[in-house]
């Protein structure tokens, strides 16, 4: 291939050389012999000059790994490298590390160590990607030190108390919404101590109550007179009052109950509504729906049950049994200030709710309902219902051939518990919502109450001229990622989940909104941004874009990009 390779230069070259007055002169032999070592020496540098200089080059990444609170190098962390040439080493005693001989390339570098979390699970940003070549600079990578809640649980005279079950819960930001988290529970030691490690930055609350396995040193057949009620930190009987703990990255949080003794009392009554073949199980919850662990008796063939030594307070008392696959529930609130008698609850299925939508073509008019019915043809939507009270489950309708909805086929919600719950629906574009009510509730900005063995339609009504709109979000030059989480906001906000466009790199475009106001939102991270809560969003209110958009509108908007927490 040396004889297709010389560029033009190499070949004007070659002309000068051989003049023909010059060859006249020499001879065959030594004639091929200067041709051939005109070859040799002039070629390969013409071929050499066209090969890339750097196609075997590596470089070297080095940087240290950090700890985010202290600034501190942090030793013995292990640092990987993944993409071309994945490495992994281990930073020295001032937290440095290097890699050498890395081929160019786009990498995610990572770091992990005991006792530390990185940014990724603490803040849920990307992955640390950084390009290697000859400008690579050094790295920093930060890990968050793991953070602690302990204290001590003592009586009104400062005695410690033992086998007091402690627990603990967060209260987190996921898709928008605030939820609450079980994050584990304990007792206290003989010293009325308990300590929850190992936890990562977020608002805990902390609560003591009975347990099970509480022990005491009682004769024979004697029952205790005084115990200990559930309280929540720093020691109010309900989650509304108590106080979050606001945990940083390292801190460690002492949180310290004295606790006054109430009197023991005891509860008997009936279940009725089981199958006879089927038991039955009881819960026994707060006010705030917190389970708490009491002795509980039940007779699933007589139905009755027993909770002896349960402390003054109020509670929920929640049955639970099964029928041919079908779940039965009852509940009962009960104030205990006295020995309770003959209490009763009642199971029963728990209900179904069917959803029922109507499609408006804008063809057909905006009074026509002559699209394909919905519940002939899974319909463009989808519906959650998001429990409003802690530790309830959500529930997701499902699409059935059966005959579910007035004999044909639809939509369903399946075992719905009674309580109060926010409809969110999530229509497929270019549709969009119009309406939506359960019974006389409009669920578009009211949460909607189920009622035991009482269930209306949730009747829908959606369109499918929508509009779409294009976000383009403006970052600043300094910024070290540069993706963008845009929140597009009804006026008013409604109950369902906003529109959200996630790792916006300029601009992005979304489809069937409905025609209307909206504020326009572009945050960095949403982790903590609880954008379903109107009055959480008011502080970044002056930052946000404002449009108005009509039906099949084409729209145009440029927005800031909002740094989280940095609400006016």
């Amino acid at each position: 291939m040396l004889n297709r390779t010389p560029t033009h230069l190499c070949r004007r070259r070659h002309h000068l050389d051989a003049r023909p007055d010059s060859a006249e002169l020499l001879s065959p032999t030594l004639w091929y012999s200067m041709a051939l070592l005109m070859v040799v020496l002039v070629l390969p540098r013409c071929v050499r000059a066209q090969l890339p200089s750097d196609s075997h080059d590596t470089f070297v990444l080095s940087g240290t790994v950090v700890n985010s609170v202290t600034g501190e190098g942090i030793s013995r962390a292990m640092v990987r490298v993944n993409g071309p040439g994945a490495r992994t080493t281990f930073s020295d005693d001032e937290g440095h590390f290097q890699f050498e001989g890395l081929p160019p390339g786009r990498v995610t570098l990572s770091a992990q160590k005991p006792g530390y979390f990185s940014e990724q699970e603490t803040s849920g940003i990307g992955p640390h990607r950084v390009e290697i070549g000859p400008n690579t600079a050094a790295e920093s990578i930060k890990l968050d030190p793991m953070s602690a809640i302990s204290g001590r649980v003592t009586d009104a005279t400062a005695q410690p108390i033992e086998h007091i079950a402690v627990r603990l819960m967060s209260r987190t930001v996921r898709d928008g919404r605030k939820i609450w988290e079980p994050r584990g529970m304990s007792e206290t030691n003989e010293d009325g101590h308990f300590r929850f490690g190992n936890l990562v930055p977020a608002t805990y609350y902390l609560s003591v109550g009975p347990a099970a396995s509480e022990q005491r040193i009682l004769a024979a057949g004697e029952k205790p007179a005084t115990g200990f009620p559930h309280l929540y930190y720093p020691g109010v009987p309900d989650l509304s009052s108590a106080t979050p703990i606001q945990l940083s990255a390292g801190q460690q949080f002492q949180a310290d109950f004295s606790l006054s003794p109430v009197p023991l009392y005891s509860v008997t009554g009936s279940i009725t509504g089981q199958p006879p073949d089927q038991g039955v199980g009881l819960m026994t919850l707060t006010s705030s729906g917190d389970d708490i662990l009491l002795p509980i008796k039940v007779n699933s063939e007589l139905g009755t049950f027993s909770l002896d030594s349960i402390p003054a307070g109020s509670y929920i008392l929640k049955a639970m049994a099964n029928a041919g696959g079908v779940p039965l529930r009852g509940e009962q609130r009960i104030s205990v200030a006295a020995n309770l008698d003959n209490v009763h609850l009642s199971v029963a299925p728990t209900v179904s709710i069917p959803v029922v939508v109507h499609l408006q073509p804008h063809a057909s008019g905006a009074g026509s309902n002559s699209a394909a019915p919905a519940n002939e043809e899974r319909p463009p939507v989808s519906v959650a219902l998001l429990p409003t009270q802690p530790n309830a489950a959500e529930i997701f309708s499902g699409f059935e051939r059966s005959g579910a909805v007035g004999g044909r086929n639809g939509m369903v919600l399946h075992n719905v518990e009674s309580g109060s719950y926010t409809v969110n629906l999530m229509p497929q574009p270019p549709w969009y919502v119009v309406s939506a009510t359960y019974g006389q509730t409009n669920a578009l900005y009211d949460d909607i109450t189920v009622a035991s063995g009482q269930a209306y339609p949730l009747d829908i009504t959606m369109r499918d001229d929508g509009a779409s709109l294009s976000v383009s979000v403006r970052v600043p030059d300094n910024t070290n990622s540069p993706r963008a989480f845009v929140v597009i906001v009804p006026q008013p906000a409604t109950k369902p989940t906003p529109h959200v466009l996630r790792n916006v790199l300029s601009t992005s475009t979304v489809s069937g909104l409905a025609p209307g106001e909206y504020f326009v939102f572009a945050f960095d991270n949403l982790d903590q941004i609880e954008y379903t809560n109107p009055d959480a969003l008011a502080a970044y209110a002056s930052q946000a874009a404002h449009v108005t958009l009509s039906a099949n509108q084409q729209a145009q908007v440029s927005v800031d990009l909002i740094p989280a927490g940095k609400g006016e």
